[in-house]
């Protein structure tokens, strides 16, 4: 995978993600896109899913057990069959565009404070390699070894006791990033990478993805983002196709809709409080870009966190 939103995720330091049932009351991976508790275990089905664009709240560890997904992550594409492990770390967007009848897996999600300590003996080089390779098909070995890690996490959940089944999923989170570093270094993936230097393609989409989420709510223009980093209109969309076949306006209107939907989900702000945040000439305006990229007017938005929980993957 290309290096993509590595500097606007630098600041929380090591996040992953992973999705499926619950054992809190949780019947699908939709709380994992809201913030309410610190930590979930659970397994997902197909009917657990349906097509969406969300911005995940956790970090989440997914391995998939059986069947087969299309995601994207910060809007580059993904192939999920068993054996695959997938990590979607805190504030990344993600879209699911297929899951097929059959897929099944086993997910661990935690809030980025509680992983915060132990992130820190994880470098710089390990981190670029993980966003450049959030999904991973294993090897039977490797495989096998990842299955009996979300084995003991069962068996802690046997107990019925949350902080000791917390702390044990935390212990074989943590024994998964060691096995990822091995795997990133003995396979030569680690890189050493200079932030200074924006001298390629993958780097100036990182260089753009940074001023999107910086300047959202003040522009939607691919102009702006262009002058931002001193490039043509017509390179920035090059850079977009190359890294994410989409192009630039694509990607900062889906970044856009999907704060949008995260802030009629979880704030109660005015819609002329967020047509001012956000830039818009007027209300109507608003209503209309969002039912275009979502398939839903913002009333029906806040309405229907009112019937059901938030669903983002």
């Amino acid at each position: 995978m290309v290096l993509c939103f590595e500097l606007y995720f630098c600041f929380i330091k090591f996040a992953k993600c992973v999705c499926c049932l619950g054992i809190i009351g949780l019947t699908s991976m939709e709380n994992v896109f809201i913030n309410n508790k610190d930590f979930y275990y659970f397994s997902i089905a197909h009917n657990d899913t349906e097509k969406s664009i969300r911005k995940c709240e956790y970090n989440v560890l997914c391995y998939c057990e059986e069947g087969s997904a299309i995601v994207e992550i910060n809007y580059q594409r993904y192939n999920i069959k068993p054996r695959t492990t997938a990590i979607f770390l805190f504030k990344e967007v993600v879209s699911r565009l297929y899951v097929s009848k059959d897929f099944s897996g086993k997910c661990v999600a935690f809030l980025p404070s509680l992983l915060m300590m132990e992130s820190r003996n994880y470098d710089f080089s390990f981190l670029s390699a993980l966003r450049r390779n959030p999904v991973i098909t294993w090897d039977v070995k490797y495989a096998d070894f990842i299955e009996q890690m979300f084995k003991i996490i069962d068996m802690a959940k046997e107990y019925r006791d949350e902080t000791f089944l917390k702390k044990t999923a935390m212990c074989q989170y943590f024994c998964f990033m060691n096995l990822l570093k091995f795997y990133f270094q003995h396979n030569n993936m680690l890189e050493n990478v200079d932030n200074n230097m924006v001298s390629s393609k993958k780097d100036y989409f990182v260089a753009f993805i940074k001023e999107l989420v910086k300047s959202c709510r003040q522009s939607r223009e691919v102009l702006f983002y262009a002058n931002s980093l001193n490039i043509s209109c017509n390179y920035l969309n090059e850079v977009c196709q190359t890294v994410c076949e989409h192009s630039a306006k694509e990607v900062i209107d889906q970044y856009v809709s999907s704060q949008l939907k995260f802030e009629l989900y979880n704030t109660n702000k005015s819609m002329q409080s967020l047509t001012e945040e956000y830039n818009f000439p007027n209300q109507s305006y608003l209503s209309r870009y969002y039912r275009r990229m979502m398939g839903e007017t913002p009333s029906q938005t806040r309405k229907s966190r009112s019937d059901k929980n938030l669903s983002i993957l």
